[in-house]
């Protein structure tokens, strides 16, 4: 069976002969002449084939047939609007059809899915336990390794948040709070971007580690502000409130969605206007939180990485970004592909996982060491050296696994490549005639 939209051409090409074949008929009648259908298909088959030899006459076209009876039908001006009107008419139930068609064909799909879904979900869950098994396989030594970093960055965490919990100086409220909260954040991501390691989605790793190092920078640049920028930082949840504010109340109405209560948006408008009074009108901007700090009415997250001394991680953000925006790079461009600039995936890969695992390490290392205290420990000291030992071991074991399965793929590609040149040779070569020394061609 052909498609849905083939069998729609096909009825619509029926049309001109449907039509026609009811003119003929309303002309045969309108004639006198007995319903003969054999005439009326032989006489539509004429108007239909008349193409360009039709001749110019004032009177209409007359179409003559030999039969038992002379019968001459003229076709004027009056016919060609009555074709019309049947065009007209059939034009305007055509939407009606065609929707009522999708419609059931839609129904009729959704059936056979849902009778086969079971099926499938089960045989695609079995295939993806069987995949995962390959990247702890192939990728074990480093995964293990992030993961345990990740626990013990949660476990420095969980730390600094009970000590400061339990601090009753305010010396360093808002500085805790906002690094606590990114560091929470950060723990997150990281554990996120395993989950899509895991399982096999490099290049989504790679994009939720660009919001990771965005977390990262921030954190850098309040932990070295202090006190007074992590105060900025909290209070710019207001501007954010704002712009939200102002977006929502743009989009509502095409959404369906009710509006802001006046309260509540008079309530962020006078939030907004306080903390522009008291921090200025360039605390308006996105990073407005650390324009006075870093001298510039209008920073921009370059900024932040250049305060945070992490502008050498520039261009890995940008290839992330690509994974996030629909650039064209995003989509000529995937990790997760050993022949990178000429791939087309659509769901897991078994490669791709250096860039963002050892980023990963990278991003989540520095943030965790601002929640150490100042006042060492040797419980800290073992912790920092912890941290080191596993953020340099990560990148070592990673790059170990692609380059094991690189081998691996050249050797297969390389055997693939000897496989087929064995068959070629093997096909039986056919035999040309033999010559003879004239030249001509020797029977044998």
């Amino acid at each position: 069976m052909g498609s849905l939209q083939s069998v729609l051409e096909e009825q619509l090409a029926t049309m001109p002969r449907i039509i026609a074949t009811e003119l003929v008929r309303y002309k045969l009648k309108a004639a006198g002449h007995a319903e003969n259908e054999k005439l009326v298909e032989q006489i539509v088959d004429q108007l239909l084939g008349a193409g360009s030899d039709e001749d110019d006459d004032d009177d209409g076209d007359v179409v003559e047939f030999e039969t038992d009876e002379e019968i001459v039908l003229e076709f004027t001006d009056a016919d060609t609007a009555r074709a019309q009107e049947y065009v007209d008419k059939i034009s305007e139930t055509i939407p009606e059809l065609i929707h009522g068609a999708a419609e059931a064909a839609a129904v009729t799909m959704l059936r056979r899915y849902e009778r086969d879904w079971a099926d499938w979900r089960e045989a695609t869950d079995i295939q993806m336990d069987q995949f995962r098994f390959n990247p702890h396989a192939r990728w074990g030594k480093g995964f293990d390794a992030l993961r345990m970093l990740i626990e013990l960055s949660r476990d420095i965490g969980t730390d600094f948040h009970r000590r400061a919990s339990c601090s009753r100086s305010h010396r360093r409220a808002h500085l805790n709070k906002a690094l606590s909260h990114l560091h929470v954040r950060a723990i997150q991501i990281a554990s996120e971007i395993m989950v899509l390691m895991e399982n096999g989605y490099a290049d989504g790793a790679m994009a939720r580690w660009r919001t990771l190092h965005e977390v990262s920078c921030v954190a850098m640049v309040l932990g070295d502000g202090g006190e007074a920028r992590a105060e900025r930082y909290l209070a710019h949840e207001l501007v954010e409130a704002k712009k939200g504010l102002g977006q929502y109340q743009q989009c509502h109405p095409k959404l369906g969605y009710a509006p802001f209560s006046k309260r509540a948006a008079a309530r962020i408008e006078r939030d907004y206007a306080d903390a522009i009074s008291r921090y200025g009108k360039n605390f308006g901007g996105d990073y407005g939180w650390v324009a006075t700090h870093l001298g510039n009415s209008r920073p921009n997250f370059s900024n932040i990485e250049d305060a945070a001394g992490r502008a050498m991680m520039r261009s890995h953000y940008k290839m992330a970004s690509h994974n996030v925006h629909a650039s064209t790079k995003g989509i000529a461009y995937r990790l997760g592909s050993l022949d990178r600039h000429y791939a087309v995936i659509a769901g897991a890969s078994n490669v791709g996982f250096v860039e963002p695992g050892q980023n990963l390490a990278l991003s989540l290392m520095p943030i965790t060491m601002l929640l150490l205290p100042t006042s060492w420990t040797l419980d800290k000291i073992a912790q920092l050296m912890a941290l080191n030992k596993l953020h340099d071991r990560i990148p070592r074991a990673l790059a170990q696994s692609e380059r094991a399965i690189a081998k691996d793929e050249k050797a297969l590609r390389g055997a693939a490549v000897a496989s087929r040149a064995n068959r070629s040779r093997a096909k039986p070569r056919s035999r040309s005639p033999r010559r003879d020394r004239a030249g001509a061609a020797a029977t044998t």
